[in-house]
């Protein structure tokens, strides 16, 4: 869906939640709601925004917040430069009491710069840099992990499936690669700082654009270092290029270990083929073992998915899970319990959430790390899994209670035996 169909779909969307509200109900509950629509990183957070609406229309069925039906003043934004002047302007002009996004780390700094200096609640759903939550802001809240726990997360899976690989954790072999972003940055210092804490051979620690088109030399270096397992914090443009010309230069990789949005979207699939089989992914699970959740978040699934499955024609991805979850803890658990949509009330209501693990779509809770604690708005219940490309499809395979298949091809065939 293209930017301007989304505005304007997201325009019709308010006009008709506020039309189906009888004159003397109270006015619709707007929010902020900003993503990067356009531009290199427009494919997740389209489809970021895109839960996102299946949230509000979830809860607009219920009677809405308050008794009032959400509608969103939608800001896109494609550069940090772009989040800061669209958080003023929803803060400032349009007035919302709270701004929910942004998928990018970088957006995400500067959008809860803005929220902390004017005014409003700043709520993150996707985005994992570290920094995020610790600079000591009152007003910035993050539903999900952040980048340290995914590079130690993919260093703890090296060192767990050692054994397959037929070597010791102290002989393991580990390259780590990453964007140069904040987002790359934190997670591959993340992971090169786990690698050597678990005892484990760090051979490469690698950063790139990514916006390169050519990753040859970065392949041939990898190749001298010979790593048992790769550690890759990617896009999705950069994480193809990357698989396709390890295949062209004929690099085995026994483990290839990617982070994040570059190797869980189903174009990463389309890019690589059935190359990508055995590829692992570590993120939120796309695909949860719905049956080891409680019965009501069971039912939330199968109602959040046949609503995307409505307006995408497929199924989401992990990044959809997480945002939905986010939307939907804050209509249904922060602003009813804060009553009221000032500051003051949301943010003593956030930070007084307390859902159990199961609560969210991913298998989730949340708790929140409080102000004056490390990190202080951090959620200490967001749940990271291990995924596995398995015949065209992302298989949750660690940890094993979260776990809906046997991970296999572990180590990966040489590209002359596939």
């Amino acid at each position: 869906m293209s930017l301007k169909s989304i505005l304007a779909a997201a325009a019709i969307a308010a006009a008709a939640a506020g039309a189906a509200v009888p004159s003397q109900a109270a006015d619709p509950l707007k929010i902020g709601v900003l993503f990067p629509l356009s531009g290199p990183m427009a494919l997740i957070g389209n489809e970021a925004y895109q839960a996102a609406e299946v949230a509000r229309d979830m809860i607009n069925k219920r009677g809405g917040v308050l008794g009032r039906p959400v509608t969103y003043a939608v800001a896109d934004a494609p550069a940090p430069t772009a989040a800061n002047a669209e958080a003023t302007r929803l803060i400032v002009r349009e007035k919302v009491p709270v701004i929910a996004g942004s998928y990018a780390s970088s957006l995400a700094l500067a959008a809860s710069e803005v929220a902390e200096r004017e005014g409003a609640l700043y709520w993150e759903t996707i985005a994992v840099a570290d920094k995020i939550t610790q600079r000591k802001y009152k007003n910035t809240i993050r539903l999900t992990f952040n980048a340290s726990m995914m590079g130690q997360t993919a260093a703890d899976f090296a060192k767990d499936i050692a054994g397959k690989l037929g070597k010791e954790p102290k002989d393991l072999r580990i390259a780590v690669i990453s964007e140069d972003s904040e987002f790359g940055q934190s997670v591959g210092d993340a992971a090169a700082n786990q690698t050597k804490t678990l005892g484990m051979q760090l051979v490469a620690n690698e950063r790139y654009s990514r916006t390169v088109n050519d990753l040859s030399s970065l392949v041939l270096s990898l190749k001298a270092a010979k790593p048992d397992a790769v550690i890759a914090t990617s896009y999705l443009n950069d994480a193809a290029l990357f698989w396709r010309q390890v295949r062209e230069l004929d690099l085995h990789i026994p483990a290839m270990i990617g982070i994040g949005t570059g190797y869980a979207l189903p174009d990463f699939l389309a890019a690589t083929g059935a190359s990508a089989d055995g590829i692992f992914d570590v993120d939120a699970p796309a695909s949860p073992n719905v049956s080891n959740l409680p019965e009501a978040t069971q039912k939330l699934y199968a109602e959040f998915i046949e609503g995307f499955r409505a307006k995408e024609k497929r199924d989401p991805g992990p990044l959809g899970l997480i945002a939905f979850g986010g939307f939907w803890t804050l209509f249904t658990d922060v602003i009813p319990r804060a009553g009221s949509t000032d500051l003051a009330a949301l943010r003593k209501a956030a930070y007084a959430t307390d859902l159990p693990d199961g609560s969210l779509l991913t298998g989730a809770g949340v708790k929140l790390n409080q102000i004056g604690e490390k990190e202080a708005g951090q959620n200490t219940r967001a749940l990271i899994s291990v995924m596995q490309w398995q015949d065209g499809k992302l298989q949750v395979v660690w940890p094993q209670s979260a776990a809906n298949a046997e991970m296999r091809k572990v180590p990966l065939p040489k590209w002359s035996d596939r």
